[in-house]
């Protein structure tokens, strides 16, 4: 009896060592300096901040054309082909956390329909990692669409950018994801 209740008190003596050992684990694996190494710069009144990345500012566009694309329609099994297209986003507000964008021209092709980019906003953090907003196609093509971009990296070190919207008109939904360039202007 004995040597069973040893037993079970080792076993939970490893299993929280184990949990310790992995809670901690990311503290520990990151580099020295806080928030991972970044680069801290005085102010003024002699308090550090986060150093910011080259900031963008007002009046800049940023145009993602699509090199590649694919949707699917919601709810209609079978339902995908090819997408295309091109945003552009122009710079409304550059502000500390991030910036304010309006999406003023572009065009998304779905299947073999084209949709013109009529209005829209979004905005995105400080770090033009990732974007969200909504917009509106032209009264030609009616409709209005959801969209999100972001900027990745894989474990080989090449990186890609997605433009991925949700599209709703004429009474049908499409998911679209887009591997896009990004120029700044």
């Amino acid at each position: 009896m004995k040597t069973s209740a040893k037993a079970a008190a080792i076993g939970l003596a490893s299993t929280f060592g184990v949990v310790a050992l992995l809670v901690m684990y990311p503290a520990m694996a990151a580099p020295n300096g806080p928030l991972n190494g970044t680069a801290l710069a005085p102010t003024s009144s002699g308090q550090s901040i986060v150093a910011s990345p080259a900031a963008l500012t007002v009046g800049q566009t940023l145009t993602f054309t699509s090199t590649n694309g694919q949707y699917r329609q919601v709810g209609a099994q079978g339902a995908s082909g090819t997408a295309s297209g091109t945003v552009v986003f122009t710079v409304t507000g550059a502000f500390r956390g991030g910036y304010s964008l309006s999406i003023t021209s572009g065009s998304i092709t779905i299947g073999g329909t084209t949709y013109s980019v009529a209005s829209g906003s979004a905005e995105m953090g400080p770090h033009e990692a990732h974007l969200v907003g909504q917009g509106a196609f032209s009264s030609a093509t009616p409709g209005s669409f959801l969209v999100a971009a972001g900027a990745h990296a894989n474990f080989q070190g090449q990186t890609y950018n997605t433009l991925r919207l949700d599209v709703q008109t004429a009474g049908a939904e499409y998911g679209v994801v887009l591997l896009v360039t990004v120029t700044v202007a």
